[in-house]
C-alpha cells in the first residue's frame, strides 16, 4: 500500500515543479491546464516568483495544488499510483483530485475562492510555532484569542490567534517550558476561529461544487480519519479554515505505510520522522528524487 501526501501552505518554494513541466509530458499538461484556468502569467509567477512573492495566500495556495496534481500525474504516469490520498490543510485540494473525487478544474477554482476568501476574510492576527513542549500542556496555557492551530506532531504545535494573544502566548509558553516560540511569517490567524467569516464564504461556494466519492482511499486533516462521503468531505472543507489541522491523527491512521510527499519540499517527511509508527515517506519535490523513487 501507498498514500501520497500532498503538502500545505509554507512548503512552496520558488521553482516548483518548473522541472517537472519541463521534461514530463503528464505534468506539463496539468501546469498548462492550471494557467488556462488562472490565467496568464500564473505559470511565470510560480517559477520565476521570488520566495517572498510566493508567501502571498493567493499566490501560494494555488500553486501548490497544481504543483501536487501535477507530481501526482507523473508519478501515475511511471505507474507509481496510490491506495490512498491526504493534504495538509490547502493540501487536501489537491489530495481529492488525486483521490477521483474531483476533476482538476474545479479544485483549481475552489482553492482561488478559499485563498481569496482568507485574504480578504480573516480578521487581524498571527501564528507561532511551538517547539518542544506538549500539546495539552500548550492548550492549558494559551490565553483567550489564541487556539492550537496545527497538532503537527511530537515537539511541534501551531498556535493561532489575535496579534496581542499570540505575543501573550508566547511568554506563558516559554514560562511552561517550551524551548521555542516562533512567529511564522503569515498574513491572518489561520485555523482559528477568527477565520469563521471566511469559512462561511467558503460554506455558500461549496454549495454549488460536486464533489463525488473517493475512488481510493482518503483521511480527513480536520477529523483525522477515514472519510468517503462527499456530503461530509464538502463540510470538512469550508470548517477546515476555522478548525485545527490533525496530522498527529492522520499521521496514527495511516500508521506505518509506505507514503510519498508529493509536492515541494520535505516538511511532512519531517513531521513522520519525528512521530512513532508514522508513514515512511519519501519525497517528489523534484524530478530527480521521483526517479530516485523508481529504484527503491
Amino acid at each position: 500500500m501507498i498514500w501520497f501526501l500532498f503538502p500545505g501552505q509554507g512548503s512552496q518554494k520558488p521553482g516548483m515543479a518548473q522541472d517537472y513541466y519541463e521534461a514530463s509530458p503528464a505534468a506539463h499538461a496539468v501546469l498548462d491546464q492550471a494557467q488556462e484556468v488562472l490565467g496568464a502569467g500564473f505559470l511565470d509567477r510560480m517559477f520565476t516568483g521570488t520566495a517572498e512573492e510566493l508567501r502571498d495566500t493567493q499566490t501560494a495556495q494555488v500553486a501548490l495544488v497544481a504543483a501536487g496534481v501535477a507530481i501526482a500525474r507523473h508519478l501515475s504516469a511511471t505507474d507509481l499510483r496510490p491506495d490512498g490520498a491526504v493534504g495538509h490543510s490547502v493540501g487536501e485540494n489537491a489530495a481529492l483530485v488525486g483521490a477521483g473525487a474531483r476533476g482538476f478544474g474545479d479544485a483549481l477554482r475552489l482553492t482561488r475562492e478559499r485563498a481569496r476568501l482568507m485574504a480578504e476574510k480573516s480578521a487581524e492576527g498571527t501564528m507561532a510555532a511551538v517547539i518542544g513542549l506538549d500539546a495539552s500542556v500548550i492548550a492549558g496555557a494559551l490565553p483567550e484569542d489564541a487556539e492550537i492551530a496545527n497538532f503537527n506532531g511530537p515537539g511541534q504545535t501551531i498556535i493561532s490567534g489575535g496579534t496581542e494573544a499570540i505575543e501573550e502566548a508566547q511568554t506563558a509558553l516559554l514560562e511552561a517550558g517550551a524551548r521555542r516560540v516562533l512567529p511564522l511569517n503569515v498574513s491572518g490567524p489561520f485555523h482559528s476561529s477568527l477565520m469563521k467569516p471566511a469559512a462561511l464564504e467558503l460554506r455558500d461556494y461549496l454549495d454549488r461544487v460536486t464533489l463525488c466519492e473517493p475512488a481510493i482511499r482518503f483521511v480527513s486533516s480536520v477529523t483525522g480519519a477515514h472519510e468517503s462521503d462527499p456530503g461530509t468531505i464538502k463540510e470538512l472543507l469550508w470548517k477546515q479554515l476555522y478548525s485545527p489541522v490533525r496530522w498527529t491523527e492522520v499521521m496514527e491512521t495511516l500508521g506505518p505505510v509506505r507514503a510519498i510527499e508529493v509536492g515541494p519540499g520535505k516538511v511532512l517527511q519531517g513531521l513522520a520522522k519525528r512521530a512513532d509508527d508514522a508513514p515512511e515517506v519519501s519525497v517528489a519535490g523534484t524530478l530527480e528524487e521521483a526517479q530516485a523513487l523508481a529504484l527503491i
